[in-house]
């Protein structure tokens, strides 16, 4: 294949995941992995998080420990878990071997959780503080970590238990010394990891915000939940109602390179052969 071809079926990838996402479902799960493996791994995640899981964990599992490694650093730990919780034991075990210990631990929590309740599909990388802090220690604690986006920064007690919130905003405009607590605001709202999906997109709560925190079972903080990513997870858990058609204007124009691509990946699954009857 071309390069430019190549360029044009990348670009694809990128620009249109979801599209690639149900174009892949339909091929054999060798033939999609070699395709992701030729795309830069933030790209390749991106398709793959667009997947239903029982079509991209066979792909994952198909990738070396390696290729596997570079493609899970990209995905959110729900994602992970969502494409483990597919596998074999053994191949989900390999998996989580590949992560980093702190990864490996926040997924292994996460597939405890059925796959239809909200614990399944919580997001736990967030800043997590003590309560006992003060301004300071939380600013050496954020110049250590990027974050794409401002977000709320929650505050438990010894038990892991939440004490409240308060933003990136507030820790910079405070004295170094100025305890946690007098920054926080109260939590008023959580919600059970074992709340069923459909069950929690209903709760009145989200007409006042758009996300929530986590529990379990004694109170302790699993992560957060955006109202988004609800609806997210209950479309990857009903497949039924995802499996929508290509857009005609997409396939016309990265049509042709998807399918050089693939015929190059793997010239059996796009030349014509006889159908048995």
């Amino acid at each position: 294949m071309s390069s430019a071809k190549l360029s044009l079926a990348l670009h694809f990838l990128e620009e249109e995941p979801l599209a690639a996402a149900r174009r892949l479902e339909l091929q054999e799960a060798e033939h999609s992995a070699a395709m992701l493996n030729k795309a830069p791994a933030p790209i390749a995640a991106k398709v793959l998080a667009a997947m239903l899981p029982a079509f991209a964990a066979p792909i994952l599992a198909l990738l070396d420990n390696e290729d596997a490694a570079r493609l899970l650093k990209a995905l959110t730990n729900a994602d992970i878990a969502a494409l483990l919780r597919q596998l074999p034991d053994a191949a989900r075990q390999r998996l989580l071997g590949v992560l980093p210990l702190k990864k490996q631990t926040a997924c292994q929590l996460l597939l405890s959780y059925p796959n239809y309740t909200v614990g399944a599909w919580t997001e736990t990388d967030l800043l997590v503080l003590d309560n006992q802090m003060d301004a300071g220690d939380a600013l050496l604690r954020l110049k250590k970590r990027a974050y794409s986006e401002t977000r709320d920064i929650y505050l438990v007690n010894d038990k892991r238990q939440i004490s409240g919130k308060l933003s990136v905003y507030a820790i910079l405009r405070a004295a170094s010394n100025t305890p946690l607590t007098r920054l926080m605001q109260p939590v008023n709202e959580s919600i059970s990891g074992f709340t069923e999906l459909n069950a929690a997109l209903e709760l009145p709560v989200w007409r006042q915000q758009d996300t929530l925190a986590v529990v379990n079972q004694q109170q302790a903080l699993l992560g957060i939940i955006h109202h988004h990513q609800l609806r997210h997870a209950i479309s990857r858990a009903e497949p039924e109602d995802t499996a929508e058609p290509l857009p005609g204007d997409i396939l016309g124009a990265y049509g042709a390179s998807i399918n050089a691509l693939l015929e190059l990946l793997a010239p059996s699954a796009t030349k014509p052969t006889g159908r048995r009857s």
